[in-house]
Protein backbone atom coordinates (compact mmCIF):
# COMPACT_ATOMS: atom_id res chain seq x y z
CA UNK A 1 0.00 0.00 0.00
CA UNK A 2 1.18 3.27 -0.72
CA UNK A 3 1.52 5.63 1.69
CA UNK A 4 -0.68 9.22 2.44
CA UNK A 5 0.88 11.62 0.01
CA UNK A 6 3.47 9.27 -2.00
CA UNK A 7 3.86 9.65 -5.75
CA UNK A 8 2.81 6.62 -8.17
CA UNK A 9 4.80 6.81 -10.80
CA UNK A 10 2.00 5.06 -13.52
CA UNK A 11 4.39 5.72 -16.79
CA UNK A 12 6.93 3.63 -14.59
CA UNK A 13 4.09 1.17 -14.39
CA UNK A 14 2.84 0.93 -17.66
CA UNK A 15 7.10 0.25 -19.09
CA UNK A 16 7.08 -2.82 -16.66
CA UNK A 17 4.01 -4.32 -17.85
CA UNK A 18 4.66 -3.82 -21.62
CA UNK A 19 7.99 -5.35 -20.71
CA UNK A 20 5.98 -8.46 -19.06
CA UNK A 21 3.45 -9.54 -22.08
CA UNK A 22 6.10 -8.66 -24.79
CA UNK A 23 7.89 -12.21 -23.69
CA UNK A 24 10.47 -10.24 -20.99
CA UNK A 25 12.80 -13.21 -19.27
CA UNK A 26 11.80 -14.93 -16.01
CA UNK A 27 14.06 -15.68 -13.35
CA UNK A 28 12.86 -19.42 -12.05
CA UNK A 29 14.14 -20.87 -8.77
CA UNK A 30 14.98 -24.14 -10.71
CA UNK A 31 17.57 -24.17 -13.55
CA UNK A 32 16.42 -25.49 -16.94
CA UNK A 33 18.15 -28.64 -16.61
CA UNK A 34 16.17 -29.36 -13.27
CA UNK A 35 12.83 -28.68 -14.73
CA UNK A 36 13.30 -31.52 -17.67
CA UNK A 37 15.23 -33.92 -14.90
CA UNK A 38 11.68 -33.76 -12.91
CA UNK A 39 9.55 -34.02 -16.41
CA UNK A 40 11.53 -37.07 -17.30
CA UNK A 41 11.29 -38.37 -13.43
CA UNK A 42 7.40 -37.86 -13.36
CA UNK A 43 7.00 -39.18 -17.15
CA UNK A 44 8.80 -42.70 -15.55
CA UNK A 45 6.58 -43.40 -12.91
CA UNK A 46 4.51 -46.11 -13.18
CA UNK A 47 1.61 -44.75 -11.20
CA UNK A 48 1.56 -41.83 -13.14
CA UNK A 49 -1.55 -42.25 -15.76
CA UNK A 50 0.06 -42.55 -19.46
CA UNK A 51 -1.19 -41.93 -22.76
CA UNK A 52 -0.47 -44.60 -25.24
CA UNK A 53 -0.67 -43.74 -29.09
CA UNK A 54 -1.17 -46.81 -31.89
CA UNK A 55 0.39 -46.91 -35.17
CA UNK A 56 -0.99 -48.53 -37.81
CA UNK A 57 0.95 -52.15 -37.52
CA UNK A 58 -0.98 -52.00 -33.71
CA UNK A 59 -4.06 -51.34 -35.06
CA UNK A 60 -3.76 -53.99 -37.68
CA UNK A 61 -2.75 -56.40 -34.89
CA UNK A 62 -5.35 -55.62 -32.28
CA UNK A 63 -8.21 -55.69 -35.84
CA UNK A 64 -6.61 -59.48 -36.08
CA UNK A 65 -6.39 -60.63 -32.35
CA UNK A 66 -10.35 -59.57 -32.55
CA UNK A 67 -11.10 -61.18 -35.74
CA UNK A 68 -9.51 -65.18 -34.33
CA UNK A 69 -10.98 -64.60 -31.10
CA UNK A 70 -14.39 -64.29 -32.91
CA UNK A 71 -13.19 -66.79 -35.40
CA UNK A 72 -12.66 -69.54 -32.07
CA UNK A 73 -15.82 -68.67 -30.55
CA UNK A 74 -17.36 -69.71 -34.21
CA UNK A 75 -15.39 -72.36 -34.37
CA UNK A 76 -16.22 -73.83 -30.62
CA UNK A 77 -19.74 -73.22 -31.49
CA UNK A 78 -20.08 -75.26 -34.57
CA UNK A 79 -17.78 -78.04 -33.98
CA UNK A 80 -18.63 -78.99 -30.14
CA UNK A 81 -20.23 -82.30 -30.23
CA UNK A 82 -22.23 -83.99 -27.57
CA UNK A 83 -21.97 -88.06 -27.53
CA UNK A 84 -24.48 -90.69 -25.53
CA UNK A 85 -23.45 -93.90 -26.22
CA UNK A 86 -25.56 -97.02 -24.63
CA UNK A 87 -23.06 -100.04 -23.80
CA UNK A 88 -23.77 -103.75 -24.51
CA UNK A 89 -26.31 -104.95 -21.98
CA UNK A 90 -27.72 -100.89 -21.99
CA UNK A 91 -30.69 -98.85 -23.02
CA UNK A 92 -30.83 -95.26 -22.34
CA UNK A 93 -33.30 -91.93 -23.04
CA UNK A 94 -31.74 -88.99 -23.86
CA UNK A 95 -33.32 -85.55 -25.01
CA UNK A 96 -32.01 -83.21 -27.85
CA UNK A 97 -32.05 -79.22 -27.51
CA UNK A 98 -35.11 -79.07 -28.88
CA UNK A 99 -36.31 -81.67 -26.42
CA UNK A 100 -36.47 -84.53 -28.91
CA UNK A 101 -36.43 -87.83 -27.41
CA UNK A 102 -34.11 -90.20 -28.02
CA UNK A 103 -34.34 -94.00 -26.98
CA UNK A 104 -30.99 -96.04 -28.01
CA UNK A 105 -31.14 -99.64 -27.94
CA UNK A 106 -27.90 -101.85 -26.73
CA UNK A 107 -24.40 -100.64 -28.61
CA UNK A 108 -25.85 -97.42 -30.51
CA UNK A 109 -24.50 -94.19 -30.33
CA UNK A 110 -25.68 -90.95 -31.14
CA UNK A 111 -23.55 -87.26 -31.40
CA UNK A 112 -24.45 -83.74 -32.07
CA UNK A 113 -23.89 -80.03 -31.80
CA UNK A 114 -25.66 -78.62 -29.19
CA UNK A 115 -24.29 -74.96 -29.86
CA UNK A 116 -25.46 -74.98 -33.70
CA UNK A 117 -28.91 -76.75 -32.98
CA UNK A 118 -31.02 -74.00 -34.37
CA UNK A 119 -29.08 -73.75 -37.06
CA UNK A 120 -28.55 -77.24 -38.25
CA UNK A 121 -30.57 -79.88 -36.47
CA UNK A 122 -28.41 -82.87 -37.60
CA UNK A 123 -27.10 -85.59 -35.03
CA UNK A 124 -24.72 -89.05 -36.12
CA UNK A 125 -25.89 -92.09 -35.33
CA UNK A 126 -25.24 -95.95 -35.88
CA UNK A 127 -27.06 -98.77 -33.76
CA UNK A 128 -30.84 -98.75 -33.33
CA UNK A 129 -32.62 -96.01 -31.95
CA UNK A 130 -36.24 -94.65 -31.23
CA UNK A 131 -36.91 -91.20 -32.04
CA UNK A 132 -39.85 -88.94 -31.25
CA UNK A 133 -39.02 -85.10 -33.11
CA UNK A 134 -40.39 -82.38 -31.83
CA UNK A 135 -41.81 -80.24 -34.76
CA UNK A 136 -39.00 -77.42 -36.24
CA UNK A 137 -36.49 -77.48 -38.36
CA UNK A 138 -35.73 -80.27 -41.01
CA UNK A 139 -34.68 -82.90 -38.78
CA UNK A 140 -31.48 -84.98 -40.15
CA UNK A 141 -30.21 -88.78 -39.07
CA UNK A 142 -26.65 -89.51 -40.85
CA UNK A 143 -25.72 -92.94 -40.47
CA UNK A 144 -22.79 -94.45 -42.34
CA UNK A 145 -24.80 -96.46 -45.12
CA UNK A 146 -28.04 -93.76 -45.18
CA UNK A 147 -30.07 -90.53 -44.09
CA UNK A 148 -33.23 -90.20 -42.54
CA UNK A 149 -35.44 -86.71 -42.99
CA UNK A 150 -37.98 -85.71 -41.18
CA UNK A 151 -40.23 -82.17 -39.70
CA UNK A 152 -41.61 -83.52 -36.87
CA UNK A 153 -42.56 -87.08 -36.05
CA UNK A 154 -41.57 -90.64 -34.47
CA UNK A 155 -39.56 -92.93 -36.22
CA UNK A 156 -37.32 -96.32 -35.46
CA UNK A 157 -33.68 -96.74 -37.27
CA UNK A 158 -31.88 -99.46 -37.19
CA UNK A 159 -27.75 -99.28 -38.84
CA UNK A 160 -25.52 -101.85 -37.54
CA UNK A 161 -23.03 -102.82 -40.22
CA UNK A 162 -24.81 -103.78 -43.66
CA UNK A 163 -28.29 -103.51 -42.43
CA UNK A 164 -30.11 -100.10 -42.48
CA UNK A 165 -33.76 -100.08 -42.28
CA UNK A 166 -36.38 -97.52 -40.90
CA UNK A 167 -39.48 -97.71 -39.68
CA UNK A 168 -41.94 -94.81 -39.68
CA UNK A 169 -44.23 -94.84 -36.81
CA UNK A 170 -46.50 -91.42 -37.63
CA UNK A 171 -45.97 -88.35 -39.75
CA UNK A 172 -43.77 -88.91 -42.71
CA UNK A 173 -40.15 -89.95 -43.25
CA UNK A 174 -37.79 -89.65 -46.54
CA UNK A 175 -35.08 -92.01 -46.55
CA UNK A 176 -31.58 -91.60 -48.40
CA UNK A 177 -29.17 -93.97 -49.46
CA UNK A 178 -25.65 -93.52 -50.15
CA UNK A 179 -25.72 -93.83 -54.19
CA UNK A 180 -28.47 -91.07 -54.26
CA UNK A 181 -31.90 -93.34 -54.12
CA UNK A 182 -34.62 -92.07 -51.98
CA UNK A 183 -38.25 -92.77 -50.76
CA UNK A 184 -40.70 -91.65 -48.71
CA UNK A 185 -42.69 -93.32 -46.43
CA UNK A 186 -45.96 -92.86 -44.03
CA UNK A 187 -47.19 -94.46 -40.63
CA UNK A 188 -46.71 -98.02 -40.66
CA UNK A 189 -44.29 -98.26 -43.07
CA UNK A 190 -40.83 -99.26 -43.16
CA UNK A 191 -37.71 -98.53 -45.53
CA UNK A 192 -34.55 -100.70 -46.23
CA UNK A 193 -31.25 -100.04 -48.17
CA UNK A 194 -30.03 -102.74 -49.95
CA UNK A 195 -26.34 -103.31 -50.58
CA UNK A 196 -26.50 -102.03 -54.14
CA UNK A 197 -28.54 -98.80 -52.60
CA UNK A 198 -31.78 -99.60 -53.50
CA UNK A 199 -34.65 -99.16 -51.15
CA UNK A 200 -37.40 -101.09 -50.44
CA UNK A 201 -40.43 -100.22 -49.05
CA UNK A 202 -43.45 -102.40 -47.10
CA UNK A 203 -46.29 -100.49 -46.50
CA UNK A 204 -49.17 -100.71 -43.86
CA UNK A 205 -47.24 -103.32 -41.73
CA UNK A 206 -47.69 -104.17 -37.99
CA UNK A 207 -44.95 -101.85 -36.64
CA UNK A 208 -44.99 -103.45 -33.10
CA UNK A 209 -42.45 -105.97 -33.47
CA UNK A 210 -39.58 -103.18 -34.88
CA UNK A 211 -40.20 -101.18 -31.49
CA UNK A 212 -40.76 -104.03 -28.91
CA UNK A 213 -37.12 -103.97 -27.46
CA UNK A 214 -38.47 -100.27 -25.69
CA UNK A 215 -40.26 -102.89 -23.42
CA UNK A 216 -37.99 -105.36 -23.31
CA UNK A 217 -39.52 -107.75 -25.64
CA UNK A 218 -37.12 -109.25 -28.63
CA UNK A 219 -39.48 -110.46 -31.48
CA UNK A 220 -37.83 -112.43 -34.47
CA UNK A 221 -39.62 -114.12 -37.82
CA UNK A 222 -37.66 -115.67 -39.93
CA UNK A 223 -34.60 -113.79 -39.01
CA UNK A 224 -31.29 -114.97 -40.21
CA UNK A 225 -30.21 -117.07 -36.60
CA UNK A 226 -26.86 -114.83 -36.36
CA UNK A 227 -28.23 -111.64 -36.63
CA UNK A 228 -30.80 -113.32 -33.60
CA UNK A 229 -27.06 -114.47 -31.43
CA UNK A 230 -25.64 -110.72 -32.15
CA UNK A 231 -28.64 -109.06 -30.42
CA UNK A 232 -28.41 -111.62 -27.67
CA UNK A 233 -24.81 -110.08 -27.60
CA UNK A 234 -25.84 -106.56 -27.35
CA UNK A 235 -28.82 -107.58 -25.14
CA UNK A 236 -26.80 -109.38 -22.34
CA UNK A 237 -22.81 -107.86 -22.80
CA UNK A 238 -21.99 -111.49 -23.66
CA UNK A 239 -19.77 -112.84 -26.45
CA UNK A 240 -20.77 -115.87 -28.77
CA UNK A 241 -19.19 -117.77 -31.06
CA UNK A 242 -20.78 -119.80 -33.74
CA UNK A 243 -17.90 -122.71 -34.93
CA UNK A 244 -20.15 -123.41 -38.00
CA UNK A 245 -21.70 -121.72 -41.37
CA UNK A 246 -24.89 -121.98 -40.72
CA UNK A 247 -27.62 -119.17 -42.38
CA UNK A 248 -30.84 -120.75 -41.25
CA UNK A 249 -33.71 -118.64 -40.18
CA UNK A 250 -35.24 -118.32 -36.88
CA UNK A 251 -38.68 -117.38 -35.71
CA UNK A 252 -39.36 -116.65 -32.02
CA UNK A 253 -39.13 -114.35 -29.19
CA UNK A 254 -37.65 -113.69 -25.78
CA UNK A 255 -37.70 -110.95 -23.12
CA UNK A 256 -35.10 -109.21 -20.96
CA UNK A 257 -36.16 -110.40 -17.98
CA UNK A 258 -34.72 -114.16 -18.56
CA UNK A 259 -31.32 -114.98 -18.04
CA UNK A 260 -28.97 -115.74 -21.13
CA UNK A 261 -28.25 -119.31 -20.66
CA UNK A 262 -32.40 -119.55 -20.87
CA UNK A 263 -32.43 -117.66 -23.99
CA UNK A 264 -29.93 -119.89 -25.53
CA UNK A 265 -31.62 -122.97 -24.36
CA UNK A 266 -34.85 -122.00 -26.25
CA UNK A 267 -32.88 -120.87 -29.30
CA UNK A 268 -30.65 -123.23 -29.55
CA UNK A 269 -32.07 -126.50 -29.94
CA UNK A 270 -35.08 -124.93 -32.09
CA UNK A 271 -32.13 -125.00 -34.91
CA UNK A 272 -30.72 -128.00 -34.05
CA UNK A 273 -27.69 -126.28 -32.34
CA UNK A 274 -26.23 -127.04 -28.63
CA UNK A 275 -24.04 -124.30 -27.01
CA UNK A 276 -21.57 -124.43 -24.02
CA UNK A 277 -20.08 -121.84 -21.89
CA UNK A 278 -16.45 -121.00 -22.00
CA UNK A 279 -16.27 -118.90 -19.56
CA UNK A 280 -17.41 -115.82 -18.01
CA UNK A 281 -19.51 -114.03 -20.45
CA UNK A 282 -18.37 -116.00 -23.36
CA UNK A 283 -20.20 -118.90 -24.91
CA UNK A 284 -19.84 -121.08 -27.79
CA UNK A 285 -22.53 -122.29 -30.41
CA UNK A 286 -21.83 -125.87 -32.34
CA UNK A 287 -24.01 -128.34 -34.21
CA UNK A 288 -26.58 -130.32 -32.04
CA UNK A 289 -25.00 -133.68 -33.31
CA UNK A 290 -21.53 -132.94 -31.67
Amino acid sequence: MKKEGEHIDLKNIDQKSKAFFAGGKFVWKKSEADVWAELEARLSDRNAPKIIFLNSSHTKWLVAAGIAILLSIGGFMRFYTVTVQAIAGQHLETRLPDQSEVKLNAESSISYHPYWWKINRQVKFEGEAFFKVEKGRKFTVVSRKGLTQVLGTSFNIFAREEIYKVVCITGTVRVKSKQGNEAIIKSNSKAEIKSNGQIDVLTNIETYPEISWRRNIFLFTATPVREVFSEIERQYGVKIDIEMDDNSLYTGNFTKDQNVEEILEYVCPAMGFRFARKSAGEYVIIPGNE
